[in-house]
């Protein structure tokens, strides 16, 4: 081959190579005009189009491999796919992509990152960035890295990410978003961060439609009403509403209530929980424990339901109530104190002045709170200035209500009855139905009967209608005396000191001299009577009106002249610290923190 020949071949060569390229050129460039609307899916076996790009830069006819640069766009089984460079292999129907990564799918969804692998096969997408960012209408999902199956509609993100909706920050160190059913789960140091509250668990399914959060780990819920703490359950980010299982709590700087389920509105501040549930008012050092749990915020009522325990703890005595039902009734919020305000719609008077229950929680009882007369002792009288009645008022509860299978338990007393009322701002505890109450050696019986504290301590009871009450002296005899009504009054140490008997007095009691032998068993009928106690014996009896009176010689005394009418030791029924815990819940009130064995 001449050199002539040589040159010929080298100018065609150049000439069909540059054909060659703007042949390629021309064909982008037409290829780029594809229109983008609509956008399709045609199957599990399309490939990815090419829409438009500003250059072809490369191609291997072997692999089936092209080079794009400049606002290049594919589309593939109705997604769109955009990017500043992409090398796209037709033979695997990959795309390798980088710069202003940008993903649209339907009408809302939108991916944006800095490169992406994306396997049209699989329609699997993967997309790398500084910031990666998935919008889907009101949602806002930010992270580095994130996997996205369009066969599934599901993006995965392996690192942290952040979730913004309305007002709400989530964040997790990964996740997953359902793109169908918007539904996200979280997983690892989830937190939900809001200006009323904040959210802590450790995974956390959560409903963009319904705002339902769901989580099946120990979470935590703090806000300003209060802090929420369950191991499963369900909590609603809009309403506020919460329905939890696994010792679930929630907790204020008032009271705390907890329980195996508990469900709670937290806006209203009202709730119920079952399951071994514990209330505690923090400021009034009350433990209330039983099977079921009523709280209304709204009326700052609390109602405890099947073998309730309830503790007030004190420096000088604790009280321990145990019921069937009980109810705690606070102070009304921002409004005048008033100790009948919250109990308005338990107890009425009627146009008689007698107190009568009108509301279900002891209308089944009919239980009448007799008024009391005036009692003429100085010590308890409310006109009295110089004989201060220190009892530790309460500083958010007024009133609790128990009913049914009342027992307490006191150091200086212990009773049973059918329901009883404690007033704890007067210091008062009103006992109904055929109570009976016992103190020291003395038992004390009425169809109703009205306590009164004094410096925490037991001051006076009075005892109203088929009163009775039996005083055991120092060789174990039973003094008796009963009446229509009786005051019993006690000292400091709440040891008794007088009983005042108003109206068909009887009484039998026993004579001793000062070596405490029996002189005789005085049997005495009198309208009005007064008996005074020094060291458990008699020291003086005062008679008003006709008194009727025998006194029977030791050694004529028999069986049946030392009983009144309706005598009975009951001594054997009274309720003990151990007895009440052991019927109720023993095991749980003695892990409660403030309760003091």
């Amino acid at each position: 081959m001449n050199h002539k020949t040589s040159y010929s071949l080298r100018e065609k060569a150049s000439f069909f190579t540059i054909l060659g390229l703007l042949i390629l050129a021309n064909s982008a460039q037409i290829f780029a005009q594809k229109p983008l609307n609509p956008i399709k899916d045609n199957g599990p076996k399309s490939m990815i189009e090419l829409v438009r790009a500003d250059s072809l830069v490369g191609e291997n006819s072997l692999s089936r491999t092209q080079t794009f640069l400049g606002n290049v766009i594919f589309i593939h089984r109705g997604v769109k796919l955009g990017c500043q460079k992409a090398i796209h292999n037709q033979s695997s129907n990959f795309i390798e992509a980088y710069g202003k990564i940008v993903i649209n799918q339907g009408d809302t969804l939108t991916i944006v990152g800095d490169t992406l692998l994306y396997d049209g096969n699989l329609r699997f997408a993967k997309v790398y960035g500084k910031q990666v960012i998935l919008r889907d209408k009101k949602v806002t999902l930010r992270t580095t890295k994130m996997h996205y199956d369009l066969n599934r509609d599901q993006a995965y993100y392996p690192v942290p990410g952040v979730l913004n909706q309305d007002s709400s920050r989530l964040s997790s160190k990964e996740g997953y978003y359902n793109t169908k059913t918007k539904y996200f789960r979280y997983i690892g140091d989830v937190e939900i961060l809001n200006p009323n509250y904040t959210l802590c668990t450790d995974s956390l399914d959560y409903d963009t439609y319904t705002k339902q959060a769901i989580f099946k780990t120990f979470t935590t819920i703090k806000s300003k009403n209060g802090d929420l703490s369950a191991y499963k359950g369900r909590y609603n980010i809009k309403t506020k509403v919460s329905a939890f299982q696994g010792r679930a709590k929630v907790t204020n700087a008032d009271y705390s209530l907890e329980g195996d389920t508990l469900q709670f509105d937290n806006t209203k501040g009202s709730g119920n929980a079952d399951g071994n549930v514990v209330f505690v008012s923090f400021k009034d050092s009350l433990v209330v424990v039983g099977e079921k749990g009523l709280r209304f915020g709204e009326t700052g009522l609390t109602k405890i339901i099947g073998n309730t325990i309830s503790q007030r703890v004190s420096q000088k005595d604790t009280l321990l109530i145990a019921s069937d039902t009980l109810w705690v009734f606070e102070k009304p919020k921002n409004k005048p104190s008033d100790t009948l305000s919250l109990a308005k719609k338990v107890i009425t008077k009627d146009s008689s002045g007698t107190v009568e229950v009108k509301n279900p929680i002891l209308e089944k009882k009919k239980a009448k709170l007799v008024p009391l007369e005036n009692t003429e002792i100085k010590a308890v009288t409310p006109t009295d200035t110089t004989s201060k009645n220190t009892t530790p008022t309460s500083k958010d509860i007024e009133k609790i209500i128990a009913d049914g299978k009342v027992e307490v338990y006191r150091t200086d007393f212990q009773s049973l009855s059918d329901s009883l009322v404690y007033n704890l701002k007067d210091s008062l505890i009103h006992f109904y139905t055929k109570p009976i109450i016992w103190n020291q050696e003395n038992q004390l019986e009425a169809d109703t009967i009205v306590i009164t504290l004094k410096n925490n301590r037991l001051k006076l009871m009075q005892l109203v209608q088929n009163s009775f009450v039996v005083e055991v002296d120092t060789i174990r005899n039973f003094n008796q005396i009963k009446g229509r009504k009786i005051d019993a009054i006690f000292d400091e140490k709440s040891v008794l000191q007088t009983i005042k008997v108003e109206g068909n007095g009887e009484s039998k009691y026993f004579a001793l001299d000062e070596k405490n032998r029996i002189i005789g068993l005085n049997t005495v009928q009198c309208s009005s009577m007064q008996f005074y106690f020094k060291d458990k014996k008699i020291k003086s009896i005062v008679f008003r009106g006709n008194p009727e009176s025998t006194l029977i010689p030791p050694k004529e005394i028999i069986t049946a002249d030392m009983k009144l009418d309706r005598f009975e030791w009951k001594a054997n029924k009274k309720p003990t610290k151990e007895s009440i815990f052991a019927k109720k819940f023993g095991n749980l009130i003695r892990n409660t923190k403030m309760m003091v064995m």
